[in-house]
């Protein structure tokens, strides 16, 4: 990383990243052409493991199936800094985490489940018990992306408290 200063090594800071954010960008690399889409997602920070669903199938069922190993990127923070009318003060703080992994489809209904309900608690920002029809749960595939490596970036200094 060119900028040390910014960037985020503390695992847990990374995870807070992943868990709090709603939307993760997958991109797909497949017969020299870069594909890339975003998903409403959930983490889970114990197995550090991000999960998605999708259609049956489509442009990103083609992908997967040709190449399971994607990059992901979400943004935390995002906030623009201005300075008036000189340009070149003016500025951005984020916070982003983007890494590599394998995407791998979740097909046992128990298990389906247990991964729609880590999105849904991430989407509604709260666990409840949630409940999923078999119609439901048989519409769509879940996947499970098995992360082998990442890295965060942060351009401001973290409120602590």
């Amino acid at each position: 990383m060119r900028r040390e200063e910014r960037e985020i090594t503390d695992c847990s800071e990374l995870d807070a990243i992943l868990t709090r954010t709603r939307i993760c960008r997958l991109a797909f690399a497949v017969a020299g052409e870069a594909y890339i889409v975003p998903l409403s997602h959930g983490y889970d920070p114990q197995v550090h493991v991000l999960f998605f669903h999708t259609a049956k199938d489509g442009k990103k069922i083609e992908c997967i199936e040709t190449n399971p190993r994607v990059c992901f990127e979400v943004e935390g923070t995002v906030e623009v800094k201005a300075a008036g009318i000189d340009a070149c003060s003016w500025g951005v703080h984020f916070e982003s985490v983007i890494g590599h992994g394998t995407l791998h489809e979740i097909v046992d209904p128990a298990a389906k489940i247990a991964a729609l309900r880590i999105m849904m608690k991430q989407q509604a920002g709260h666990e409840a018990d949630w409940t999923f029809t078999r119609e439901a749960v048989d519409s769509v595939r879940v996947w499970r992306l098995d992360i082998d490596s990442m890295t965060g970036k942060r351009s401001f200094a973290p409120e602590i408290g």
